[in-house]
């Protein structure tokens, strides 16, 4: 069994990994596909990163990697951009988008380059359809979504 504490430290690195492919490649990653990628990560890759993904009402989600990144945040590692959404018949802010973005700088190790193609194929790809992967391929984590028959166009 591996510590929390070694946990949280891989978990902080890949993060930034993550978010060091998606500036390479020009991507946006926001909480919902943060979520999804390392869902696939451990389901597809097998990488256990101890995230106790649950169903939730966007499909699986960890509160443990909502800390994690809420921790890069507060320490300035990473930014957040928000993004107003607005509604299209009355141009009113309904809410805002968030999306992560690493500040600073990052040097990928040569162990990295598996995991950085799984992330540079996975973050290419828009939010609707990393969800409609998971939930096609995933369905039990998909059982409390909100949002689950709309992107599958059921």
């Amino acid at each position: 069994m591996i510590d929390k504490e070694v946990f949280r430290l891989i978990n902080f690195r890949l993060i930034k990994l993550l978010l060091y492919v998606a500036k390479r490649e020009n991507a946006d990653v926001d909480a919902t596909k943060l979520q999804k990628i390392f869902f696939l990560l451990e389901k597809e890759k097998g990488v256990e990163l101890g995230l106790n993904f649950e169903p939730w009402f966007f499909g699986p989600y960890s509160e443990l990697l909502q800390d994690y990144i809420d921790k890069l945040i507060e320490l300035g590692e990473v930014d957040v951009i928000e993004h107003e959404v607005k509604d299209p018949f009355t141009e009113l802010v309904i809410t805002y988008n968030s999306t992560y973005v690493l500040k600073g700088e990052f040097k990928p190790e040569e162990k990295d380059v598996d995991i950085m193609e799984f992330f540079k194929e996975w973050v290419r790809k828009s939010r609707s359809e990393i969800l409609k992967y998971v939930y096609e391929k995933y369905p039990e984590y998909g059982k409390y979504s909100l949002i689950r028959d709309k992107i599958l166009g059921s």
